[in-house]
């Protein structure tokens, strides 16, 4: 048996023997002792002096349940068209007629840094309690929609173009749901039928009522909120939009109704290179699925053969909350990264040719690294636009009350930076990323976007019972980068599907338009490629869902925003709103 096997057999024999747990520990710290860096660090939290004044509520009333400890998600989007990311924030409810005044908030880019509530002009205060977001523009009327999934019905915010939304969730038929199931989480925008048309995929949970089991038993004969495996799983579902802007549920005939899964999180991507989207979906504490795109209105789960359902390092289930797939090593063939629960190595995956995957999370550098958290909202960035995509992770445990049940896990955890070695490793850059690093959060939501304009990606990250971080990329290098704008034309406008191939010099990077992933939230749609010392680039090659394969050559600066339309082969640069004075 080697040592890792006989590790994880420790830890799990502790798991299932709550006398072998050690007594109760001192209280936490507030952060963790991470000594000054005397370089330049890449990020610094914002949020507050850029007038982000927000408090996920997460309406416990004593001791939290099981779905108040799962929120929420977060968004960035630009509402108003004017070029500059704006910020959408999900909400908790009143449960218990405790008279809280909690509700979702949508912050307006100023330009400066700074942001303004416009919550009630724009009319989305959401209907209920806010868990997940998904962002897209499912009408093609070039203004990005909000669609939320929320405990009970669900909404569906129309963008009007005139600073309003209107919330067509009952008339689309995207409200009720079929199955009767109240607790939807994430969601993902796709065109599963390439009709150019987007449709949308719903993540369902567990089989909980507030008014049903509430509290189990953590070790020690401590009393928390219940696990998953509490509960019975439910079906997700796959809502397919008609040819006038309703939609219709098609799960079980499309072949995706699975009433044991116990969905958080669901990304799309092209996993088998075949031009039709496929969606990976994140199920905690049992196995994932895989559902390829048949091409005939059909999918049909292959997360067992492609290696994805389980980890591969041991076979056990995953508690899958933050996902993503990205070309961590510049081959052309994505890769997958999933976050796992305390005590377990998150997991990495090497994408092969024709969808399959071989977990390398240890030889990675990924698996130990994560151990000791509880790992939420996750995704592939460049952060330093060094031209290889790293790993951003956020942390933060569910059970309040682990303290008092073992001295090894936190409720407050922090959040982790990896960055890419070029070499198929990452090295753990937590203690040189900043201030924002050593602080101690319960995190859940995450959304990526570069919300200055200034070329670095920045990150939005959500706090259950807390405030929400606004990390603002400082990264001081003079690496290159380049920022795509998709529109598609007889595609979806926003592009969601597309494969994008940009080449400089000898170096290819690839990636997807992708809908979902990191945990119940929306990044910035447009495509971010850092371009390292390279200050211009000579080649795009995109693959439409139309099936349109558009290849354009020429010589093109770097450190600019380019608009690329479905069918016109003119790479138009786009101006850049920069930030004025005063910017945070």
């Amino acid at each position: 048996m080697t040592k890792e096997r006989l590790f994880i057999c420790i830890a799990l024999w502790g798991l299932l023997c709550p006398a072998c747990r050690p007594a109760p520990p001192p209280p936490a710290s507030p952060s963790l002792n991470v000594p000054a860096v005397s370089v330049n660090v890449p990020f610094e939290e914002v949020a507050q002096r850029a007038g982000i004044d927000f408090k996920f509520e997460n309406g416990h009333k004593g001791m939290a349940t099981m779905m108040e400890e799962n929120g929420s998600g977060c968004a960035f989007l630009d509402y108003n068209g004017d070029g500059l990311l704006d910020i959408y924030l999900l909400n908790g409810r009143d449960l218990y007629g405790r008279g809280l005044k909690s509700r979702n908030a949508l912050y307006r880019n100023n330009g400066d840094g700074t942001f303004t509530d416009v919550t009630e002009q724009a009319g989305v205060p959401g209907t209920g309690y806010g868990l997940g977001v998904a962002v897209a523009d499912y009408d093609n009327d070039g203004k990005p929609d909000i669609y939320i999934c929320q405990w009970g019905k669900n909404a569906l915010y129309h963008n009007n173009g005139n600073g309003t939304f209107t919330d067509v969730a009952e008339k689309t038929g995207l409200g009720a749901m079929d199955f009767g199931e109240p607790f939807h989480t994430g969601a993902v925008w796709l065109d599963y039928d390439r009709d150019g048309r987007l449709d949308l995929f719903i993540c369902t949970y567990v089989k909980y009522r507030i008014d049903g089991l509430r509290y189990c038993k953590l070790a020690n004969d401590i009393t928390s909120n219940c696990p998953p495996s509490a509960y019975s799983g439910t079906a997700s579902l796959l809502f397919h939009q008609n040819r006038d802007g309703t939609f219709t549920n098609v799960t079980k005939q499309a072949g995706v109704y699975i009433p044991t899964g116990k969905a958080l999180s669901a990304i799309t991507c092209d996993v088998d290179g075949d031009g039709w989207t496929d969606i990976f979906v994140g199920n905690d504490g049992v196995e994932n699925w895989l559902f390829r795109n048949n091409k005939n209105g059909k999918f049909t789960n292959v997360a067992s053969a492609a290696g994805v359902a389980f980890a591969q390092t041991d076979g056990a289930s995953i508690a899958s909350m933050g996902i993503d797939f990205g070309d961590y090593r510049n081959e052309g063939i994505p890769g997958l990264f999933v976050a796992d629960w305390s005590k377990r190595p998150d997991h990495l995956w090497q994408g092969q040719k024709g969808g399959f995957y071989t977990e390398v999370s240890a030889p990675s550098g990924i698996g130990d690294a994560g151990f000791p958290y509880l790992g939420f909202g996750a995704g592939f960035i460049d952060y330093d636009n060094d031209g290889w995509l790293d790993i951003f992770l956020a942390n933060g445990h569910v059970y309040p009350e682990v303290e008092q049940s073992t001295t090894d896990e936190r409720y407050l955890q922090p959040n982790q930076l990896f960055h890419n070695e070029r070499n198929g490793k990452f090295h753990e850059a937590t203690k040189e990323a900043g201030t924002p690093f050593a602080l101690l959060h319960t995190a859940r939501g995450v959304a990526f976007g570069d919300y200055d304009n200034d070329g670095k990606v920045d990150i939005l990250v959500s706090n259950n019972d807390g405030t929400p971080l606004l990390l603002h990329n400082t990264a001081a290098n003079r690496n290159h980068f380049v920022t795509l704008q998709l529109v598609g034309v007889k595609s979806n406008r926003d592009g969601i599907g597309a494969r994008v191939w940009l080449k400089a010099g000898s170096t290819t990077l690839l990636q997807d338009r992708k809908s979902g992933g990191s945990y119940l939230s929306s990044s910035d749609p447009r495509l971010h490629f850092g371009l390292g010392d390279r200050a211009e680039f000579n080649e795009i090659e995109v693959r439409w869902t139309s099936g349109l394969r558009q290849i354009l050559k020429g010589k093109w600066a770097s450190n600019q925003l380019y608009e690329l339309r479905e069918g016109d082969n003119t790479l138009r640069p786009t101006t850049f709103p920069t930030m004025r004075k005063g910017t945070p």
